[in-house]
């Protein structure tokens, strides 16, 4: 059971959700994909320009490599709409979810990398667990430079 997040695609943040006078929790996943998706992951060094931000969470600066938080779809948010950068999405998400496989959260993760219409790029996940499968979209609006969470189903 985790605490339910809400994700504000305008302001780009998150929120904790409140049921009544309550903190509200979830067990669907929900959170933790939001936040191993839309919070950044630091960069590699060749990855950015000399002298810029790296982004990246702050108490990765504690951990080893191998489990840093979040993803680099960031990394994608200047980039033009060519096959390379599909793939490259495909695995920051497949890259940013691998800790739930490692973890024993899901037997497997899927992801679908697609562009659905011009200045739009999508990702389509699905999460096998208990013999289900749960599925997600998230959504960048390059004009509005954002990522969202466009659906979900279980």
């Amino acid at each position: 059971m985790d605490l339910a997040l809400i994700y504000n695609p305008q302001l780009q943040a998150f929120d904790i959700a409140v049921d009544g006078t309550d903190l509200a929790a979830e067990d669907t996943l929900a959170s933790a994909v939001l936040v191993s998706l839309l919070c950044d992951r630091l960069a590699a060094a060749y990855e950015v320009n000399a002298g810029e931000d790296r982004r990246g969470w702050w108490a990765d600066a504690f951990a080893d490599n191998q489990h840093l938080t979040g993803s680099r779809l960031w990394l994608l948010e200047r980039e033009k709409q060519l096959p390379g950068v599909v793939l490259r999405c495909k695995q920051y998400c497949e890259e940013a979810l691998q800790w739930m496989v490692d973890g024993g959260l899901a037997s497997a993760i899927t992801v679908a990398a697609f562009v659905p219409r011009t200045g739009w790029l999508a990702a389509l996940i699905k999460f096998h667990v208990n013999g289900q499968t749960r599925s997600f979209r998230f959504e960048f609006d390059q004009a509005r430079q954002v990522w969202r969470l466009a659906g979900e189903g279980f």
